[in-house]
């Protein structure tokens, strides 16, 4: 038995021995997040588990069409298990963090490679998204998901792929793709709602961040304060593809949007093309994720962030 097979034992034991359940996803999320979150609860919850859900951020309206808010709960109670999912430390769950790490029953699953082991059980599978790995936990315990669960699996791979564009896509991401739809995914209304439809305030938001584009060699950097924000009329999450934009640029290897959370505390989604390594980069200021796909956080000014992103891949590239 390989280790992997121990590890989805020890977690179909636990999901198996526990009555209550909470499950919790990222701050700044993104549709992988939020359809792993929502995936996996709904599986939970046909198993007859009592489930509560956790995400320290506020969903849009527009993502709120396909997430129903009312799900969410406000602040855990005592129950048998915490899972943590699509991120690799639990520093990343906000005001969720010291509840998770201080809790008996952990478990992590995720897709993202990285230094932290905040779970007492990890699983990392190198998908092209979280809820592949949820996708095969389900099929692991026997099980087949519902439409409902289908629909918000499909959504994460369907957004954190770019819609199937990104350069770690393979017929792995397909096969999961193609099995999800065998299980009634909605695969309309996630391309619809979550790929295609945007604010006209993103649009602006976009249009901010092309103004704002420096170009240095083959990096594409650009950066988003809460001031842009402000006069655009949106949230630092509602910017979640920009990235990807950026490293599509002709002639451009490296990507990052640097993105103002509060005062002095800046988020950088990195991007990169074959054979590049952003995770190397995202790890050296605390953060990790993918080779072509990481993010971190760093302390100082708008201009303190973007030199040392950009030292950073020049160094580590």
């Amino acid at each position: 038995m390989t280790k992997t097979e121990k590890t989805f034992e020890q977690i179909i034991e636990k999901i198996n021995a526990a009555k209550t359940v909470a499950v919790f996803a990222h701050v700044s999320y993104d549709p992988d997040g939020l359809g792993a979150l929502y995936g996996l609860s709904t599986f939970l919850k046909k198993l007859g588990k009592k489930v509560e859900m956790f995400v320290d951020s506020k969903i849009t309206e527009l993502d709120a069409r396909f997430f129903d808010v009312t799900m969410l709960k406000d602040q855990p109670k005592e129950c048998d298990l915490m899972i943590m999912v699509d991120t690799p430390n639990a520093g990343r769950l906000g005001r969720y963090a010291e509840v998770f790490k201080n809790h008996p029953n952990t478990i992590r699953l995720d897709h993202h490679s990285g230094l932290f082991h905040d779970a007492k059980i990890e699983l990392t599978l190198p998908y092209t998204s979280a809820c592949e790995v949820v996708l095969e936990l389900i099929e692991k315990m026997g099980q087949k998901p519902s439409k409902q669960t289908a629909t918000y699996l499909y959504a994460g791979i369907l957004t954190d792929t770019d819609g199937f564009l990104i350069d770690t896509v393979g017929k792995s991401t397909f096969e999961n793709a193609l099995k999800l739809i065998e299980y009634g995914a909605d695969i309309h209304k996630a391309s619809d709602m979550l790929l295609r439809t945007q604010s006209v305030q993103q649009f602006n938001l976009s249009k901010r961040m092309a103004e704002k584009l420096e170009i240095h060699g083959d990096v594409a950097i650009s950066s988003l304060t809460t001031k842009d924000f402000k006069q655009t009329g949106t949230k630092p999450n509602q910017c979640m593809n920009f990235s990807n934009k950026l490293v599509y640029l002709d002639g451009i290897n490296f990507s990052c949007l640097i993105k103002q959370e509060q005062n002095n505390v800046f988020s950088c989604s990195l991007r990169a093309k074959a054979p590049y390594n952003v995770a190397k980069v995202a790890e050296r200021f605390g953060g990790g994720g993918h080779i072509l796909a990481a993010a971190c956080k760093i302390k100082g000014s708008e201009k303190d962030a973007k030199t040392k992103i950009l030292q950073a891949i020049k160094e580590l590239r």
